[in-house]
């Protein structure tokens, strides 16, 4: 390492709070996401490819692709410190973008509720009608066929008898009923 000691640190330092601030804002989007393990997994991994490439550049610019250990360190103690600062920022960040986005998620669906709840009453007031307009023509037809009989209720027309009725041999009746048997 050449005399930039001094760029070198500050230089490590800075890509050390960009990495932490990466990690924040993973924090964040996994707690917008409502992420369990697999999606915590997934960006924990990506977390660790960004580093891994960040720690291999820095290594490049400093001492031509040389790990040093003050390098490490100070990476470290760049993101440690950006965590601990910014943490309670993204966890209060986290929550009230929950609750506005449970905010936002009720009013549009008060709306939609109204109108289904709309939907369901006129369904049902249909139903009814129809109910009552089956109960409405089974009485008809079972008054008509009470009243078929006689009366008001008879049928406009008249029955036509069959053929067999028409042809039929016309016997004479007779008052002897043992004459029916022969």
């Amino acid at each position: 390492m050449t005399g930039m000691t001094l760029p070198a640190a500050c230089f490590c330092l800075m890509t050390g709070a960009m990495l932490g601030g990466l990690f924040l804002g993973c924090k964040l989007l996994r707690g917008l996401l409502y992420g369990g393990r697999l999606c915590a997994a997934v960006l924990d991994v990506l977390f660790c490819l960004v580093w891994a490439l960040t720690a291999f550049l820095c290594a490049l610019v400093i001492d031509k692709g040389r790990l040093r250990m003050f390098q490490m360190v100070l990476q470290g103690l760049g993101a440690w410190g950006t965590i601990v600062a910014l943490d309670p920022f993204v966890n209060g960040l986290t929550g009230l973008m929950r609750r506005m986005g449970r905010q936002v998620k009720r009013w549009i669906s008060r709306p939609i509720i109204f109108l289904m709840g709309r939907w369901r009453a006129a369904r049902a007031a249909a139903k009814e009608k129809q109910v009552k307009k089956r109960k409405a023509a089974k009485k008809k037809k079972s008054q008509a066929k009470a009243g078929a009989l006689g009366g008001k209720n008879e049928p406009r027309y008249r029955k036509r008898p069959s053929k067999r009725e028409i042809y039929a041999s016309k016997r004479k009746k007779t008052k002897n009923p043992l004459e029916k048997l022969t």
